[in-house]
C-alpha cells in the first residue's frame, strides 16, 4: 500500500474506512508472524508506533471515542499468552490519549484458525462468533478497530458487523498489513 490509508467501496462490508499500513510481505511479514506465532510481544510497540504515525496525520482521528481490538477466544488466548491485536491497541491509545477497551466486544465462538481456510470456510467459521457485551457503551459511538493483519477481512468485517448491530455510528478499521489489493 503506497498511500497507507484505503477507502473501501464495497458495501458488503461494515466498516466505513480503513487504515493500512503495510503489505503483509517481506520484513512485515516475518515480523508478524513472530510476533503472533512466536512469542514476541514486545513488537506491540514498533506496530502501535507505525500505526499512531499515519493516525496522527489523519484530520478525523480526534473523533474516535474507543480503541477496541478483535478479540480471542479466552482458550486461545491462553495458550498465545496475550491477544496480539489488543497489545497493539493498549499502545495505540497511550499514544492517541483514546479510551481501549478489551471487554466490549467478545468472541463466543472458539473458531478455527482463519489461515487454514478459504473464503467460504472463513465465513462460516466466524459466523455468529462475536458480541457486544454492553450495547450503551458502543451505542452512537466512533470506533477505531484494530487487528493485525487482513486477508479476506472475514474476521474484521463480522467484529464490524455485531459493533454496527450494536449502534456504532461510525467505524474505522486499522490492520498492521494487508495481503488484499484494493
Amino acid at each position: 500500500m503506497k498511500n497507507g490509508n484505503l477507502k473501501i467501496v464495497n458495501s458488503s462490508n461494515y466498516f466505513d474506512d480503513i487504515i493500512c499500513i503495510c503489505e503483509y510481505s517481506g520484513v512485515i511479514k516475518e515480523a508478524l508472524i513472530r510476533y503472533k506465532f512466536f512469542n514476541k510481544p514486545s513488537y506491540h510497540r514498533t506496530f502501535a508506533q507505525m500505526l499512531y504515525n499515519k493516525i496522527s496525520e489523519m484530520a478525523e482521528w480526534e473523533k474516535v471515542d474507543i480503541i477496541i481490538s478483535v478479540p480471542l477466544h479466552c482458550k486461545k488466548e491462553h495458550k498465545r499468552g496475550y491477544n496480539q491485536s489488543h497489545l497493539i491497541s493498549k499502545q495505540l491509545g497511550k499514544l492517541l490519549g483514546i479510551e481501549v477497551s478489551k471487554s466490549l466486544l467478545v468472541r463466543t465462538k472458539n473458531t478455527d484458525s482463519q489461515s487454514l481456510l478459504n473464503r467460504s470456510e472463513r465465513l462460516q467459521n466466524v459466523k455468529d462468533a462475536f458480541r457486544v457485551t454492553n450495547v450503551n457503551a458502543v451505542d452512537g459511538k466512533s470506533i477505531l478497530i484494530l487487528d493485525d493483519i487482513l486477508t479476506t477481512g472475514t474476521t474484521l468485517n463480522e467484529c464490524c458487523k455485531v459493533l454496527k448491530n450494536a449502534g456504532a455510528s461510525k467505524i474505522t478499521a486499522a490492520v498492521v498489513a494487508t495481503g488484499r489489493k484494493f
